[in-house]
């Protein structure tokens, strides 16, 4: 299926989550010298505007990033995710724009790291070679997920993160992302697997059975986030978002719990909103 844009949904709660994550993670493996790798499967357009007819549809920015973007505590604790911000946007006080997570690892980044970004849809592919043409280090394939991984693993450099942010438009989707998983570890199992993933109304909601599969893994190290909005429907639409991070970095787990309280607080549409860190696996 190639009928899902992320234009419809960009900057929303899901996507502040996972964007603030990603930024984390980037920046645990900026610790050190060595050079590090970013693979990014499911890399949409890259950048999108606010201001499209695909976003004004919908809204969802409005109850996502519009409502954090001046909180203090957020950027005293990830400041990245804010300078990103105000760069996409000119410096602006205007909201116009919103980064995705090849815009985000091609600014953080260095020249002695690799960005590699699988992009299935043909006109995302080509807005993402538009949006990321600037970075020479940032590589664009128009290639299938699994297809793609199964060619570039093991990577030339040994240190990295793939970064997994499926549709799940399919049912099939679920398991074939557990499926692609397992072999992307077994081809580079000191990698940072970083998955997201939505919860969905009771009767289409799968992230049970995907955790399930994650902690059969049995992956050193490997945790849970997940941030509920507002209470879950008995059928449709997504009240929650959730990360599950392999091989978690040090100090990831103590920074989100730093951070998803805030998030939590700020995000809710009603007083149901929960949030949570599980430790999935032991070090």
């Amino acid at each position: 299926m190639l009928s899902y844009r992320h234009g419809f949904h960009a900057g929303n709660f899901a996507d502040v989550l996972k964007h603030i994550t990603e930024i984390l993670l980037i920046n645990s493996m900026l610790k050190k010298d060595k050079p590090c790798c970013f693979i990014d499967t499911h890399a949409g357009a890259g950048a999108y505007s606010l201001k499209s007819e695909w976003s004004k549809k919908t809204g969802e920015f409005i109850n996502g990033v519009a409502k954090i973007c001046h909180n203090e505590q957020l950027k005293q604790l990830v400041p990245n995710y804010f300078n990103i911000l105000q760069e996409i946007n000119n410096n602006s006080e205007n909201l116009d724009f919103y980064p995705g997570s090849p815009y985000i690892s091609t600014h953080l980044l260095r020249d002695i790291d690799d960005i590699t970004c699988f992009e299935l849809h043909p006109n995302e592919y080509e807005n993402l070679k538009y949006n990321m043409h600037f970075n020479k280090n940032c590589h664009v394939h128009n290639r299938e997920a699994k297809e793609g991984l199964n060619a570039l693993l093991p990577p030339k450099i040994r240190r990295g993160i793939i970064f997994i942010d499926p549709s799940y438009e399919e049912a099939t989707d679920y398991k074939e992302t557990i499926k692609m998983i397992k072999q992307a570890l077994k081809d580079f199992n000191q990698a940072v697997v970083a998955l997201w993933y939505p919860i969905l109304g009771k009767a289409n909601d799968q992230s049970y059975f995907l955790i399930r599969e994650l902690q059969k893994l049995n992956i050193k190290n490997s945790i849970q986030v997940e941030l509920s909005i507002c209470q879950q429907d008995t059928i449709l639409g997504m009240h929650g978002t959730g990360m599950v991070i392999l091989n978690t970095p040090f100090q990831i787990k103590e920074q989100l719990e730093g951070i998803l309280p805030i998030l939590e607080h700020e995000l809710a549409l009603d007083n149901t909103a929960t949030s949570k860190i599980v430790q999935l696996t032991q070090e």
